[in-house]
């Protein structure tokens, strides 16, 4: 496949929707694309690189991300497995697309690799059923549920987090993680939840886009404010004191706060903009943690001073989803 030209390559996803191609070709075909000349300097503007690939297909734009994202976490998961689902699916040497033959239908795949990044047993458990019969998708959405909550009800206390918020802060943690494609357009971006130990700085949760060939596209930082120990002018200084001190090493920052917090969003944004903290993004909860908004959306993607600290570290200490650890 490599050795075809951009148009053949293109030619091959003409009308995939109603050709009904395999979600695993789509997903192939992209990545080869991208590779060839002329597809490198279509992907250098994403917004027309992927439009194209919509109009092409026939598929939304944040369906073929989500393809391609849930092929590259696939093949990071059989990699890193390789030992496990020899045992599992009985091969001595796992063949091409050996976990995705498994899995079947995109949805399920992608169900598959958000277990794994919860509970990579959980996940194992589950592909070992699914060899030898159907798993409905209403129960691997369960056990989704299940693992997700585990995770995140036992990760550490985030910023400025208030006994009183506890209850909700799992709920909130999932919301993000399920709506990313919200904030990112797709779904091709890893969210972990107190996974980084960083030296200079601390964030709550990091984002992670990594390219096909492992190389990272961007970090985000996820910094909670659900509570404050003060509602003063100095205790507000502190706190945009602390945000441009974070978002100095990400790309973006997202400030997660709940319609609670002490400080409405309108006052935050209009001091972040007097700031001049373009790459702040806002991120509201209801009081439950049931439903969420972006009432801010960061500005630029230039990289911040502190960044390469935060790549370099990110490096050192790996990235599960994509088989670097």
């Amino acid at each position: 496949m490599s050795t075809q030209s951009f148009d053949e390559l293109l030619a091959k996803l003409d009308n995939a929707r109603d050709r009904r191609l395999p979600w695993t070709d789509i997903a192939m075909l992209i990545n080869a694309i991208e590779k060839t000349p002329a597809g490198k300097q279509y992907s250098a503007n994403k917004e027309h690189f992927w439009e194209m690939l919509a109009q092409k297909t026939r598929y939304t734009r944040n369906a073929l991300q989500r393809m391609r994202s849930t092929l590259i976490r696939g093949n990071a998961i059989a990699d890193r497995e390789k030992m496990k689902l020899q045992e599992i699916l009985g091969q001595r040497a796992i063949e091409p697309n050996a976990l995705f033959d498994v899995l079947g239908h995109f949805h399920t795949a992608e169900l598959f690799a958000r277990i794994h990044s919860a509970d990579p047993d959980a996940a194992l458990d589950l592909l070992a059923e699914m060899r030898d019969k159907k798993v409905p998708v209403v129960r691997i959405k369960e056990i989704l549920s299940e693992v997700t909550n585990r995770k995140y009800s036992s990760s550490a206390a985030p910023t400025f987090l208030m006994p009183k918020d506890a209850l909700h802060r799992k709920d909130a943690l999932a919301l993000i993680d399920e709506h990313k494609s919200l904030l990112y357009g797709g779904d091709d971006v890893s969210i972990y939840f107190k996974r980084y130990d960083f030296e200079f700085v601390s964030i709550d949760a990091v984002g992670i886009r990594c390219g096909e060939d492992g190389a990272l596209q961007l970090v985000d930082g996820f910094m909670f404010m659900t509570g404050s120990p003060g509602n003063n002018k100095l205790a507000f200084q502190n706190l945009l004191s602390d945000i441009d001190y974070r978002s100095s090493f990400f790309r973006h920052v997202w400030l997660c706060r709940n319609s609670s917090f002490r400080w409405p969003s309108e006052e935050i944004n209009s001091a972040i903009d007097a700031l001049d903290i373009h790459q702040v993004g806002i991120i509201e909860f209801d009081e439950t943690g049931s439903e969420m908004k972006i009432v801010r959306r960061p500005k630029g993607d230039a990289r911040p001073s502190r960044y390469s600290l935060t790549l370099r570290e990110i490096m050192r200490q790996g990235i599960p989803d994509f088989g670097m650890v």
